[in-house]
């Protein structure tokens, strides 16, 4: 299928805009698949918060076109909005819900995540009698401590949930707390406590269709968690999940195979020649150390351009880097351009991406302010308009 791009007609010259590769995003997909373990496993794409920022019911069209049917979510909200995209796909929820929710669950086919028997209570007195067995994934918590029955507690459990005559368990799940980190033991350790879970599971007679636990970085780094069932997420977006700080996994081999597939894209509005000791900005910290050209940006933290990133960036503008200077403000920022030749108002300008030669990735800024790169591109704001390429 040729390239295609698509743009809102009400913005047909954008000064904001966020560019979505959806050919990367196939070949990402190609590439993890291709890393399985298994012939029998397979992906459960994670699509929340917008999926990480690229957008949700583009990235998922794309996927379910290269066979992926199965995605997973944060709220029943979203579930709600991509079943318009997906009508016929498996769509998990990752989080809770309270017991107004359950009629959207049941109505939309929503598979929930329970975490207690309270939870499977909910769910079956708003079963009708008639109505086919309904499937959810119970959460095992293994050392997350967030939601989940606690892993000792599993088989008391199951002993009661097996019971329940309208519920189907269809499967079980656990999630990694330390995937990202240099050490393994703790990530082994929630292994194996899920494998005894499995185990109890089985000798009561109970078979989920599917059994997980790989998220992006256990998918990469745990080869034997992969089970029947992975959940990619922030790998299927190009990024390197790797935290950043003294117990980050400063050295993990992130595949090279696998790109970002987001750009985010400026415009110079306005450019000014300023002389030698000018303050810049608020609070004045940053002061010029020689007569130069500073380019004002129509993007600031409004547009989830970080306040941190204040004297601390650099833009991509005609392949060349171009630091940011002064504080990152509400919807402007300023970038000293005066190096670049033949520079000019409206010149493109790429906040993350590729210019020429040059390149800024999301894990770049993320080091600046010490932070992960899910949190750059969650970050950028829907008003920004997503264009999408590589249909």
């Amino acid at each position: 299928m040729k390239n295609k791009s698509y743009l809102s007609p009400s913005t047909p010259f954008p000064l904001v805009w966020a560019e979505v590769d959806l050919s990367a995003l196939k070949r990402n997909l190609k590439i993890i698949r291709s890393q399985l373990c298994g012939p029998n496993t397979s992906i459960l794409s994670v699509v929340k918060a917008d999926a990480y920022g690229h957008g949700m019911k583009a990235v998922a069209k794309v996927l379910m076109r290269e066979g992926v049917n199965f995605f997973g979510v944060a709220t029943i909200e979203e579930a709600v909005e991509l079943r318009q995209v997906c009508p016929k796909e498996r769509i998990l929820v990752l989080g809770s819900f309270h017991r107004t929710q359950v009629p959207a669950y049941i109505h939309y086919r929503i598979i929930p995540t329970i975490s207690s028997l309270e939870d499977l209570k909910l769910f079956e007195r708003s079963l009708n009698r008639s109505s086919r067995k309904f499937p959810v994934h119970v959460k095992i918590d293994t050392g997350m401590g967030r939601l989940g029955i606690w892993h000792e507690n599993a088989e008391k459990f199951f002993l009661k949930a097996k019971k329940r005559a309208k519920i189907l368990i269809d499967g079980v799940y656990t999630h990694f707390a330390n995937a990202d980190h240099a050490e393994k033991r703790l990530t082994h350790r929630q292994i194996t406590l899920f494998e005894a879970v499995l185990q109890k599971i089985k000798s009561l007679g109970i078979h989920p269709r599917f059994i997980h636990a790989a998220n992006s970085m256990g998918f990469l780094r745990f080869k034997h968690s992969h089970l029947n069932l992975v959940r990619p997420g922030i790998a299927l977006y190009g990024m390197n999940p790797c935290l950043v700080g003294r117990q980050a996994l400063q050295h993990q081999k992130f595949p090279k195979e696998l790109r970002p597939i987001l750009s985010l894209k400026t415009r110079i509005s306005f450019l000014k020649a300023v002389d030698r000791d000018r303050a810049i900005s608020y609070g004045s910290t940053h002061r010029t150390s020689k007569k130069t050209l500073i380019a004002t940006l129509p993007v600031g933290y409004s547009h989830g351009y970080r306040i941190g990133f204040s004297n601390k960036a650099f833009v991509l503008i005609r392949g060349k880097k171009c630091p940011v200077v002064g504080r990152v403000t509400m919807d402007q920022t300023l970038v000293d351009v005066g190096h670049v030749a033949g520079v000019k108002r409206w010149d493109e300008v790429t906040l993350i991406g590729k210019d020429q030669g040059s390149e800024v990735q999301a894990k770049d800024l993320a080091d600046l302010i010490e932070t992960i790169p899910y949190e750059i591109s969650c970050a950028i704001h829907s008003r920004i308009p997503r264009i999408y390429k590589g249909f």
